[in-house]
């Protein structure tokens, strides 16, 4: 290769490597003063959560998304196009963010939700596993959202789309707590006692799922 020519290529690697910008790091701690509910819309919130190392946003009846910093107080979504960046009140506390998505700048406060964490422990009930069996099944929440109910022996079992699976307890013959997760699921039983859909109770919603089979 001619001195001309190695020139030129080294400047044009150092061009692209100047181009690529470098990963922002944020601390756990940093996120987890961002970490809550902020509300977009009557019964519409997002909740922002970590799950390790991950950080991970959800908004109400959607499958939760994993963000990357772009900087210390503005995450992206590179599944959805979207970017949220979070902001300080008068008090220096984060309270708001903004999710910038498809040309449009939404405005979030942080809202202070009751969920099924918020109430008294309720006592776990040993539900006989034929019992639970009447609830096995698919059932959607939303287009391509469907939460699948299973049992393993004698555990009962969850899996929302695209989620980790997770096991319940029961608090009554048709009310199940998630563990480790601040959710409870009710069973509605129709006169016959066939299981028509199922109410998901989280983050002070109450999302209806319809049976698929």
């Amino acid at each position: 290769m001619s001195l001309a020519r190695q020139t030129a290529a080294t400047a044009a690697s150092t061009s692209t490597e100047q181009a690529a910008p470098a990963p922002i790091t944020v601390p756990d701690a940093v996120f987890d003063s961002y970490v809550g509910d902020y509300q977009l819309a009557p019964n519409f919130v997002l909740n922002v959560r970590r799950e390790g190392s991950r950080f991970v946003i959800q908004a109400t009846g959607q499958p939760a998304v994993e963000v990357r910093a772009k900087a210390q107080e503005v995450f992206v979504s590179d599944k959805f196009g979207a970017e949220i960046r979070f902001e300080k009140d008068s008090d220096g506390k984060f309270n708001k963010l903004v999710l910038r998505q498809g040309g449009r700048e939404l405005p979030a406060q942080r809202v202070a939700l009751k969920s099924s964490s918020d109430k008294p422990a309720a006592k776990v009930l040993a539900l006989p596993a034929a019992v639970f069996d009447a609830y096995v099944g698919q059932y959607q929440l939303a287009p391509n959202f469907v939460i699948t109910i299973s049992r393993d022996g004698e555990r009962f079992l969850a899996q929302a789309s695209g989620q980790p699976q997770f096991a319940l307890m029961a608090v009554s013959e048709t009310e199940f707590d998630a563990v480790g997760v601040a959710a409870r699921i009710q069973f509605e039983k129709q006169t016959d006692g066939s299981v028509k859909q199922l109410i998901l109770h989280q983050h002070g919603q109450h999302l209806p799922a319809l049976r698929l089979r």
